[in-house]
């Protein structure tokens, strides 16, 4: 991993930026690379915090309600990425990645939705537990 790192930094190091944008994110990126290779931060890191991974077990009116496409949008909406599915006993399993804030707001819309005044029926989370993150996932997506 430090050869990787390594590299990285002599690539970035070697062209210039257009934008003072872009230079601002170089310099993150090798202030981060540095941090790394000293072992100071997590390759999960990010400017805005850590990662996290959660995986929730939903419970209630989750399946034949479109739970699963609210969940999509509302994490894509957030940036968040993960996969979303229903399971054969009626409930519904999502793992959720993002920051904290990112997680959250993927929780709070699904409350306010599926809890909130529009819906009746409403779910509960019956199980909610950190797991390990998942580097290079890019999407977020409901499986089958």
């Amino acid at each position: 991993m430090m050869g990787l790192l390594s590299d990285i930094r002599k690539m970035l190091e070697g062209g210039g930026a257009a934008s003072e944008l872009e230079q601002m994110e170089l310099e993150q990126v090798r202030a981060k690379a540095a941090a790394a290779e000293k072992g100071e931060t997590k390759m999960g890191d990010t400017p805005l915090g850590p990662k996290v991974r959660r995986r929730y077990r939903f419970e209630g009116s989750v399946q034949g309600v479109g739970f699963r496409w609210t969940t999509t949008n509302l994490a894509n909406s957030v940036g968040a990425t993960g996969w979303v599915m229903n399971e054969h006993d009626g409930s519904v399993t999502a793992e959720v990645q993002g920051i904290r804030e990112q997680v959250q707001a993927v929780i709070d819309g699904l409350d306010r939705y599926y809890n909130g005044r529009r819906f009746i029926g409403g779910f509960r989370i019956a199980e909610a537990r950190d797991i390990e993150v998942i580097p290079g996932e890019l999407d977020f997506r409901p499986l089958y």
